[in-house]
């Protein structure tokens, strides 16, 4: 990407970009390329361009679960702590 191309008020955004770490982070900035093309402060070269950038990092951020992994793990049943309790006492 050509920054010099880019009008002044894309720079942070390509910032932020670059420091973009989830697909959340990414989906976020999309919105404010949008919203930033729609109210006149990107023109199409631009957006484009950091249009192009978003997908690029986005093949370098992993996708996040929709389900946290700790959900996916069973909790640890409290009845063998017990039983070791109860072994101790004897």
């Amino acid at each position: 990407m050509q920054t010099a191309r880019l009008n002044p008020a894309a720079i942070p955004l390509q910032a932020r970009i670059g420091q973009a770490r989830s697909w959340a982070d990414l989906d976020l900035l999309c919105e404010h390329i949008d919203a930033a093309y729609q109210r006149g402060e990107l023109d199409l070269s631009s957006a484009d361009e950091l249009s192009a950038l978003v997908a690029a990092v986005a093949l370098k951020v992993p996708e996040q679960p929709s389900i946290p992994a700790e959900a996916l793990l069973d909790p640890e049943p409290e009845e063998p702590e017990m039983l070791h309790n109860t072994r101790q006492a004897a």
